[in-house]
């Protein structure tokens, strides 16, 4: 199975995607890229990869001399179109933290929700909520500091994971198909310690293999 992380500096996830580089390359059944440069998604490079990692998200926070931040766009219209059509035409999407942050339109349709605010970070518990999926199989509860977006998603998602706040649970993972393809989102990833546990490790892996395996 073929596979791009789609590297980058937006929500520090150059940092993360070198820690998931690592541990994705390790796999033998995985050849895994490491690209940066977010034209890739509008070339026929493209047609060589079964899955994409992506976490960078769709817009960015630019800081102003006065007055509040302003969101902007991270892609170009043709390079968000160009990973619509990749994951439509039956390719795989893991969609990690920032992705889902301050999106809207096809990018929400996408991923299958968004967030826009999140309490201060803090180590919390990961529950499991279904054993049985691919993705999750063989993965237990476990601890991580990180931060637990308040995430508005499509109750059609496949919530697989949960994490209490306020006494109330907010999902911190799901799948969903999109077109042909799949897609499987996590919220978590703040920084790159949160990968550097063996049992997020675990789940990202097999969320690759089951996101790319149409």
């Amino acid at each position: 199975m073929n596979v791009l992380i789609l590297s980058g500096p937006n929500h520090r996830f150059e940092e993360s995607a070198a820690v998931i580089n690592g541990f994705l390359s390790g796999q033998d059944d995985l050849d895994v890229t490491l690209r940066e440069d977010k034209d890739v998604l509008t070339s026929s490079d493209m047609d060589g990869f079964d899955a994409c990692v992506f976490g960078t998200g769709f817009t960015r926070t630019v800081r102003q001399p006065e007055g509040p931040p302003k969101r902007e766009p991270d892609l170009t219209p043709e390079q968000e179109e160009g990973l619509f059509s990749f994951v439509r035409g039956g390719k795989g999407l893991v969609g990690i933290h920032g992705t889902a942050w301050w999106i809207g339109g096809q990018a929400v349709d996408l991923i299958g929700g968004h967030a826009n605010w999140h309490p201060p970070g803090l180590t919390f518990t990961v529950n499991i909520g279904d054993s049985d999926h691919p993705i999750t199989q063989g993965v237990e509860d476990f601890e991580v500091e990180d931060e637990i977006y308040m995430s508005a998603w499509d109750p059609y998602v496949q919530v697989l994971a949960t994490a209490t706040w306020s006494d109330k649970q907010h999902p911190m993972a799901w799948v969903k198909p999109y077109g042909d393809g799949r897609v499987f989102y996590t919220t978590l990833g703040h920084g790159p310690g949160t990968f550097e546990r063996p049992t997020m490790q675990t789940l990202i892996t097999q969320g690759v293999r089951w996101a790319g395996q149409n």
